[in-house]
């Protein structure tokens, strides 16, 4: 099961309930990761001979024939378990999981970093919300820093949050001019907010075709797409996206090390919690040995993290407003 091991962290103070942290969907995908080597997105996402996707690779490069990711509409792709094949992204980076797919189970992976399942029912209060995605892909893949707060900030909130960050470079109207340029595999695209809905965030895999990007997602289908338009630079006119988020090369992001988390939950918590409540929060976990297991059970006792048990299935942190866990069956 998909496993990450974090240098010990912390974390402090309480969640206030409040909106979800973006828009939701279907769920597709679950199942075990596989292995993926880390494309190499470059320092920016400038190209000599812009013409859309075609300066990415071949024209013709395919995604894997059971995905439907040359349709124009946006949306969710895929229902099985295979390897999605994306021109200049290496073979295995993108995988994506069964559509039997229970909460906290995989539904996809990009550059070794795991998308989890939430059902609808979820969407408002469930742990994986598109944005916790977001921001553990940064941290994980490229050592960034958080591009927002999970717990209190929606997703619709990224574009301006990272827009003077060094470590970011954003890319559509009101931000960086896109003539010229394309989203990169490991770039973020995010959505505005409609209707009083948070908005979303997920991160792009790369181009199935000229026309269309393929995503990788939570809180809706793991893995999704949206059409890209190389005639404005831009995602097509029906997507409500409002910026692209690139990576630069950047030091990596000091650690959260404010004041002691704490026991974050009254029971056992997931190593991704401990970890992602750290960051959210700017706390010190303070945990008996080196390095926190994302997919390990831990107990806490006066504020010191101890390892109960690696979950063989993965580990389960059902609400972004309650860290407990507990191992997946």
């Amino acid at each position: 099961m998909v496993g990450r091991t974090w240098i010990a962290l912390s974390i402090a103070g309480s969640l206030a309930a409040g909106a979800q942290a973006c828009s939701s969907g279907s769920i597709t995908g679950a199942g075990q990761r596989a292995d993926a080597s880390n494309p190499d997105t470059g320092s920016d996402s400038e190209i000599a001979e812009a013409s859309g996707p075609d300066a990415m690779g071949s024209d013709d490069a395919s995604v894997d024939a059971t995905v439907d990711a040359s349709s124009a509409d946006d949306g969710a792709v895929g229902s099985a378990e295979y390897d999605v094949v994306l021109p200049g992204v290496p073979d295995g980076a993108l995988w994506v999981g069964s559509a039997d797919c229970g909460m906290g189970e995989v539904a996809a992976t990009f550059m070794n970093v795991p998308a989890y399942c939430q059902p609808p029912d979820a969407a408002a209060w469930g742990f994986y919300q598109c944005d916790e995605l977001a921001n553990r892909f940064m941290r994980d893949a490229f050592q960034h820093p958080e591009v927002d707060n999970v717990a209190t900030q929606p997703a619709s909130t990224i574009c301006q949050n990272v827009a003077n960050n060094p470590a970011y470079s954003v890319w559509g109207p009101g931000y960086g001019i896109t003539i010229g340029r394309v989203p990169q595999p490991g770039d973020l695209i995010v959505y505005n907010s409609e209707n009083g809905s948070p908005g979303h965030v997920a991160v792009i895999a790369g181009f199935s075709d000229p026309t269309t990007i393929v995503l990788v997602q939570q809180n809706t289908a793991g893995v999704g797409k949206v059409r890209w338009d190389a005639t404005t630079f831009f995602f097509g006119a029906n997507s409500q996206a409002e910026c692209w988020v690139h990576p630069e090369p950047s030091p990596p992001a000091p650690l959260p090390s404010g004041p002691p988390c704490g026991c974050i939950a009254p029971g056992p918590a997931c190593g991704l919690a401990v970890v992602d409540y750290a960051w959210w929060y700017g706390c010190t976990a303070s945990v008996l040995e080196a390095g926190v297991d994302y997919q390990a059970l831990y107990d806490c006792d006066g504020g010191i993290f101890t390892k109960q048990q690696v979950c063989a299935n993965g580990c389960l942190t059902l609400s972004v407003f309650d860290a407990g866990g507990s191992c997946l069956p």
